[in-house]
């Protein structure tokens, strides 16, 4: 994928939603081109995805989209799940699908866009606080004995877990901490070992439970 230009995708099934989103991606910088796509399952069956880098996908909950999904994720294209509110509260709905980003409709702007395409070029998961938050609703509770790791955290750590939980990968938490991104690898590699944690969703899954970030930072 190009790091100056995205070759862009989309496939919902209203055509209301799929025209106000090409009119969005006009106002978003580097985007090379749109693609308007079939949303049928023998037209979504012949695309080769080989020369898109970003599909935007509508969810329903059809298998057929799940195998577009994943068969856009194996050609290499990102793929960005747009998703209905009635969606946030049922995270089950998109079990199955390969996936690089969560937007929700009713929150799409040419900023939010933009944004997320910044996200996922960076290695990061652009997704919505009150989606992440009924996944963590669901997720099993923290172990006794988190809270008395994450007191152990530094000033710079619990900023840095912030940052997690709102889902920035270690690049763009080195921009956001105006650091290296060696030194933004080192601070999650702590969070993670101080955590007792074996990825960063877990950490800051706990770090939300626990109640140990501001959310007024995150939403």
């Amino acid at each position: 994928m190009s790091a100056a230009t995205e070759r862009v995708a989309v496939m919902t099934r209203s055509e209301v939603l799929r025209r106000g989103v090409q009119t969005l991606l006009g106002d978003v910088p580097d985007v090379e081109s749109v693609r308007d796509c079939a949303y049928e399952p023998q037209a979504a069956a012949a695309i080769d995805f080989t020369d898109v880098d970003i599909l935007l996908l509508s969810c329903p909950r059809e298998d057929w989209v799940k195998e577009t999904a994943n068969r856009a994720g194996a050609a290499g294209a990102k793929v960005l799940l747009l998703l209905d509110e009635r969606m946030v509260d049922d995270p089950d709905s998109i079990r199955g699908l390969v996936a690089d980003g969560v937007l929700l409709k009713h929150e799409l702007t040419s900023a939010a866009l933009a944004l997320a395409f910044t996200q996922v070029r960076s290695g990061g998961f652009p997704l919505p606080s009150a989606f992440s938050h009924a996944l963590i609703r669901r997720s099993p509770g923290p172990a006794l004995g988190h809270r008395d790791r994450i007191a152990t955290l530094t000033p710079r750590e619990r900023e840095t877990l912030e940052l997690l939980v709102e889902g920035l990968s270690n690049k763009l938490i080195a921009r956001r901490l105006r650091i290296s991104e060696h030194g933004a690898k080192r601070l999650v590699a702590n969070i993670l070992a101080k955590m007792n944690c074996p990825n960063r969703t877990q950490a800051a899954a706990i770090a939300v439970r626990m109640d140990a970030v501001r959310m007024d930072a995150v939403c």
